[in-house]
């Protein structure tokens, strides 16, 4: 538990602005006042930076005032007077607190007699730390905390207690471009191109060589691989700069175990193979045959303890460098392991050799040193390492109240400290931070994603076992828990969990609430038309889900598709689609005549119709425009039912993506190309409407045999694709001809061309967001 001894800091601006920023103040007055505030704030925070710098270095005297900030959590030690202890109610509270204030204010007075206000304060000296607001002392409490047994409360009250003053690290040893105790960083093989990572596999702890699946193998960022640097002292709680003659220990950050080497049991076997032959020349022909990835002496391993003299280890520098010279912090190194006078070596063995791609490669000792084999220390930000404690610990919490649950239940103080924690990690996950508002409805459009990984790194979200408890909940769907929001985030865009867990049972759930929240429900109008029936918004979500399980990365998962094509499509569940069909209608309209009397004169026009059954079970009807017609007026069935068709289409392009015969034959039938394309040209729709339909065009009708994707010209082939001989006969084989074809869609490319050229005439052509829908659909999709 590390401090750092800083000089006080002023809290008068800042104060200021906590207190005006407080719920409430919302006016225009208010605001500009906040902006002041604000401003005020940021410049205090940078003279106190400022000051810092100038006092780096001072001695410290008994009578000054300090604060002291917490490295793990970059917080200062705070003494809240308005609050009691949590354990020892007569004490005042201690808290870390991120910006810190006037309770983080502390003299440094002396224990002793022996010293006096004014003398310099002395490694090793017992000191009482007196805050300046509270007046009472800091106190090591005797009562010990409840979610952390071994460990005692620390509060302020009036007491004799007295604390003693041990140096981590001087002042001067902490420098950015020098290594040193207390650093966290990555250990990359620069031969290998992969980071020294421990893991767990098959419930034992390996350490290896990870291969990472990204373009950059420097880019990967797993929390498996960091390492916190000791250098090791006489004292154990001494740290300090490192030195080329120095020795270190790497402690593993996430599960605090250290770096160590053990006798590797494959090389013992070796060793007495050879030692029972009784044939010299056949023992060396076998030596020489051996890797130099078989001759490993001893593996690398992570033991838990720190004393351990197998986790002390020597760098080794690969330039000339004298030995009492600074360790740089970007440097490359070549580790000897000190008890064994060996040196790390890597091999190319796989450890999860049962995997269809192994991604550990063992590593151990050899005895002979290799140029090669040399780590670049990458640092790693101390914003990064926050990030793993408090998920590490956030693990740890939730562990241990998943156990008492499984048990039987859990205090109200339990429940309030998870709750929190809970609304912690959403906000943490989401990069945003805590205003006050309900954490369900936090909304975010991008979440961090390497803190996602932390989170699965840490067992706090395990996928694997989530999906297993689809069933459960899918229950809970329906009662405002967002079940059905964490299945569907759960399962978007992750093939594996898809093939493996959705089966024809969650379609029917998901194809059964679409039904259930398909009802329609009464609404007040006017009074001459009373109750009338509404169809409920969210019941589209249930369609977009089904669409979501439809693909996976923009690439459709047929295992999901065919399920849901046979439930959809089932002649059972016809009552939760709309049909489409194109009705003939008769338009009359006068025609002027030379005579007295105007003729009438009909036409007849075919209209596309779209039919449903209401809650009566009886089927309802209306013309596609005038649904639209009547939904930008105003009208909220119209409206409903208009948005509902939208996600259905959205649907079917999903079900019939990349050419999906199951989908494409049942529905083609009803939407063929005339009625889509009809839609996708009517400008009395809306373009959202218009986009749908431009995409199941060409999912249902384009992208299908006999058309084929047309490859441009390659000047660079295989020989092996070459075919051998080729015939006139090998072209236009199929039953279908290209004129034909030609034919079939020669209107819809008529419609792409005259719509493009109308964009691109306009004097501003993507001022409209809702027609870019339909601009991006016509030219991604044509």
């Amino acid at each position: 538990c590390l401090f750092k001894l800083c000089p006080m800091n002023r809290y008068s601006a800042q104060k200021q602005f906590w207190k005006a920023a407080k719920p409430g103040a919302n006016s225009t007055t208010d605001a500009v006042l906040l902006n002041k505030l604000h401003h005020a704030a940021d410049l205090e925070k940078k003279q106190n930076e400022t000051e810092n710098r100038k006092l780096l270095g001072t001695v410290i005297q008994y009578g000054n005032v300090i604060q002291l900030l917490h490295l793990k959590s970059n917080k200062y030690l705070t003494v809240n007077k308005r609050l009691p202890a949590l354990l020892e109610k007569n004490a005042m509270r201690v808290t870390l607190d991120e910006a810190g204030n006037e309770g983080s204010w502390f003299y440094i007075q002396p224990f002793y007699k022996l010293r006096s206000i004014g003398d310099s304060v002395v490694i090793g000296d017992k000191v009482v730390l007196n805050p300046v607001n509270a007046g009472q002392p800091l106190h090591a409490s005797s009562h010990q905390l409840v979610d952390n047994p071994g460990c005692n409360e620390v509060n302020s009250v009036n007491c004799n207690t007295s604390w003693k003053i041990v140096l981590f690290m001087k002042w001067s040893d902490n420098k950015d471009d020098i290594l040193k105790g207390g650093d966290v960083v990555r250990l990359f093989h620069a031969e290998q191109e992969k980071f020294l990572t421990c893991d767990e596999h098959r419930k034992k702890q390996h350490v290896f060589l990870r291969t990472t699946g990204r373009q950059s193998a420097t880019s990967a960022t797993s929390s498996k691989a960091l390492w916190e640097v000791e250098v090791v002292q006489h004292d154990p709680c001494r740290g300090g700069a490192g030195y080329w003659n120095s020795l270190f220990r790497f402690k593993h950050l996430a599960t605090g175990h250290y770096l160590a080497a053990e006798v590797n049991p494959d090389y013992e076997e070796d060793d007495q193979e050879c030692q029972s032959s009784q044939d010299p020349e056949q023992d060396a022909s076998r030596r020489g045959l051996r890797s130099a990835q078989e001759k490993m002496a001893y593996s690398l391993v992570s033991v838990p303890e720190g004393n351990d003299i197998s986790s002390i280890f020597e760098l080794d520098p690969t330039t000339l460098r004298g030995g009492d010279s600074l360790v740089p912090r970007n440097s490359y190194v070549r580790l000897r392991h000190l008890c064994t006078n060996t040196w790390v070596h890597s091999t190319n063995i796989p450890i999860d050799k049962e995997e269809e791609k192994p991604v550990m490669l063992k590593i151990g000792t050899s005895p002979v040193k290799e140029d090669k084999e040399a780590f670049a220390i990458v640092p790693v930000s101390p914003a990064e390492v926050r990030d793993l404690d408090f998920a590490n610990d956030a693990s740890k919490v939730l562990g241990s109240i998943a156990g008492k649950l499984e048990k039987g239940t859990i205090t109200q103080n339990e429940r309030r400290s998870v709750t929190k924690l809970l609304e912690d990690l959403v906000y943490f996950v989401t990069g945003g931070t805590n205003s006050g508002q309900d954490v369900l409805e936090v909304v975010f459009s991008k979440p961090n994603r390497e803190r996602q990984k932390l989170m699965r790194e840490q067992n706090i979200l395990k996928q694997e076992y989530i999906a297993k408890q689809f069933g459960f909940m899918q229950k809970q769907i329906g009662y405002d828990v967002l079940a059905e929001d964490t299945i569907t985030a759960l399962l978007h865009n992750n093939r594996k969990l898809l093939e493996k867990h959705i089966t024809a049972a969650e379609i029917d759930t998901f194809v059964s609430l679409v039904r259930k929240n398909r009802e329609p429900r009464l609404l007040q109008s006017k009074p001459q038309h009373g109750l009338i029936p509404s169809w409920l918004t969210f019941s589209n979500r249930f369609l977009d889900y089904l669409s979501d399980l439809c693909v996976s990365m923009n690439k459709s998962i047929p295992v999901t598709q065919e399920l849901i094509c046979k439930a959809v499509l089932n002649p059972a569940n016809a009552d939760i689609l709309i049909e489409t069909k194109l009705v003939l209608s008769r338009f009359e309209f006068e025609e002027v005549s030379s005579g007295e009397n105007a003729l009438e004169v009909g036409e007849d026009e075919e209209e596309v119709w779209l039919f449903w059954r209401d809650s009566n079970k009886e089927i309802r009807s209306k013309s596609i425009r005038e649904l639209a017609q009547d939904a930008k007026e105003g009208q909220k069935e119209d409206r409903d039912v208009l948005s509902y068709y939208r996600y259905q289409l959205n649907l079917f392009a999903r079900m019939c993506l990349d050419r999906q015969y199951l989908a494409i034959n049942e529905i083609s039938g009803q939407l063929d190309v005339d009625l889509i394309l009809r839609c996708m040209s009517d400008e009395n729709l809306p373009y959202d409407l218009r986009a749908s339909f431009c995409r199941l065009m060409l999912h249902m009708h384009v992208d299908r045999d006999p058309q084929e994707q047309v490859t441009p010209v390659k000047y660079a082939r295989l020989w092996s694709e070459i075919p051998s001989e080729i015939a006139i006969d090998d072209y236009d084989s199929s039953g279908t001809s290209k004129d034909e074809i030609k034919e079939r869609f020669a209107q819809t490319m008529e419609f792409v061309e005259e719509y493009l050229r109308d964009v691109v005439c306009q004097r501003f052509p993507f001022s409209d967001k809702e027609k870019n829908k339909l601009t991006f659909e016509v030219v991604i999709q044509f």
